[in-house]
């Protein structure tokens, strides 16, 4: 029995220890963030913890019949602590992740070592969470000395491409729509390199400089992310930006920021490193933000100005694409939703200042493909999903739902809402809430935190309950709306798929 016994409670803190680094992964190794999280997740962290709480007490006991139901209630927690659905965003087994649980093992045999009994295991299996916030204290100082040398390598490597034109991209969201349209319009006569994916921390620019960045390359196109100030002037005191895009300025990341103010300097810390090199900034003045911004050294873009240097006008857009003309040069694309007119004018300012001519350009305009995840049309039999997964906000929230009403037949949203938004997060979800009923024929909330106060904005507008359904995934609502029998056309719009560390 005590082998056994012994047996289960390391298994269980593997698991456990291997869920709380995703967790904290997934919050970007941030203590407060992570804390954040843990006060979120308070029920289930707890769940997790009372699992073990209970049979270690029933250890104290000390006879064969407790032990027993021990046997029997480990058993239980090591299933529930099992993955139960394939994450979305995997455990990456990063170096820094590998010396982690290096540090975390070292001190579990050192506790051991000391306190070689039941009880010692079962407190290491309820403060779990603990094991992971010591060891990446533990680790600091290593982290840092790593850091700064692959920052240092990554800065060297600039410094042998002077003539290298690094593009910094920056905005609230639209950044990796602009990054990829980037991609298209430049290629017509530079040979380009981008941040892959999501790449767009200090760490991933430096990686992908020191894995991906050749001597052929004459142009680095570095999206930028940030969730507070300084991030965005981090990385470019790293790649020293000779032209910046600037898509939006908007409440996402409210809940790490605090204010618009705060996210206004955050992203200007990337016009403040162009304008030192001698740059230019590039700034979506369809944006209400960015639009009072007057400041020198910047070209605007947007729709319908013709006070902006590069002005998109003659619009069309429908399900089978948009189209519009700048200077009186005419582009057609396959992609969907109004606002991609915007981010592509921005992908369009930017070639054209470096001397590639607009008429070069619309051949590649025309084969831009959807970025995945961002209104990426899929058909699906006789349903078209409209898939915008990735994280959402309430400016382009309420674009997609735009965008659903321009299809013919059944209009139907799947969502859970809208995350990071801070003491806001209520208020914007409400309003998301009311701005669906306008144009969805059924809606399909995605049980979570903030799903209902979606559904207070719904009811406020004394839409159809029957018309409203409550699902535990995206992937089960699909289902069903597969077997509601629909005569007529229908598309589903996908809005927001909620991250593994919202969505345990």
């Amino acid at each position: 029995m005590e082998i056994i016994i012994k047996i289960e409670l390391f298994a269980n803190l593997i698991l456990l220890a291997l869920f709380y680094m995703h967790m904290f992964q997934l919050n970007s190794y941030f203590f407060k963030k992570f804390l954040n999280w843990m006060k979120s997740n308070t029920k289930k962290v707890l769940l997790r913890s009372i699992g073990i709480l209970i049979p270690t007490l029933l250890l104290l006991l000390n006879n064969n019949v407790s032990r027993v139901f021990v046997i029997i209630l480990l058993a239980i927690s090591i299933l529930f602590n099992l993955p139960k659905n394939k994450a979305k965003i995997p455990l990456k087994f990063t170096n820094r992740v590998i010396r982690m649980f290096i540090t975390q093992a070292i001190i579990v045999v050192l506790i051991c070592l000391i306190s070689n009994n039941y009880i010692t295991l079962g407190v290491l299996n309820i403060i779990a969470f603990c094991l992971c916030i010591i060891s990446n204290i533990i680790n600091y100082p290593i982290e840092f000395g790593v850091r700064r040398y692959y920052i240092n390598d990554a800065k060297k490597i600039l410094k042998n491409m002077p003539n290298l034109i690094v593009i910094g991209v920056t905005g609230s969201y639209g950044k990796t729509s602009v990054k990829n349209f980037l991609i298209k319009t430049l290629s017509a006569k530079y040979e380009v390199l981008t941040t892959p994916k999501n790449y767009n921390t200090t760490m991933g620019v430096v990686k992908t400089i020191r894995e991906e960045l050749k001597p052929i390359h004459q142009i680095f196109v570095c999206e930028m992310g940030a969730t507070k100030l300084g991030d965005i002037k981090e990385i470019c005191d790293i790649v020293n930006p000779k032209l910046g895009v600037i898509t939006s300025i908007g409440p996402q990341h409210l809940e790490s920021f605090k204010t618009i103010d705060n996210i206004i300097k955050t992203k200007f810390e990337l016009y403040d490193s162009v304008n030192k090199n001698g740059g230019v900034t590039f700034l979506n003045y369809d944006n209400e933000y960015l639009s009072k911004q007057n400041r020198p050294n910047c070209l605007t873009y947007g729709i319908n100005n013709e006070k902006l240097d590069y002005n998109a006008y003659n619009l069309k857009s429908s399900s089978q694409g948009l189209s519009f003309s700048i200077k009186n040069v005419d582009f057609k694309t396959k992609l969907i939703g109004r606002h991609n007119i915007v981010n592509i004018t921005g992908a369009i300012a930017v070639a054209n200042y470096l001397e590639i001519p607009l008429d070069r350009i619309v051949s590649r305009v025309r084969e831009i493909k959807s970025v995945e995840h961002r209104l990426q049309l899929i058909p699906k039999g006789n349903i078209n999903i409209i898939d915008d997964a990735y994280n959402s906000n309430p400016v382009s929230s309420k674009s997609a739902i735009n965008t659903l009403s321009e299809f013919e037949g059944t209009k139907i949203i799947v969502t859970p809402g809208l995350i990071e938004l801070g003491g806001e997060e209520e208020k914007y979800n409400f309003e998301f809430g009311e701005y669906m009923c306008n144009v969805c024929d059924y809606i399909f909330l995605v049980n979570s935190t903030i799903s209902k106060y979606v559904l207070n904005g719904i009811n406020s507008k004394k839409y159809d309950k029957d018309k409203i359904f409550m699902v535990n995934t995206p992937q089960e609502a699909v289902a069903q709306i597969t077997n509601m029998c629909l005569n007529n056309k229908v598309t589903v719009l996908l809005e927001n798929d909620l991250p593994d560390n919202y969505n345990l």
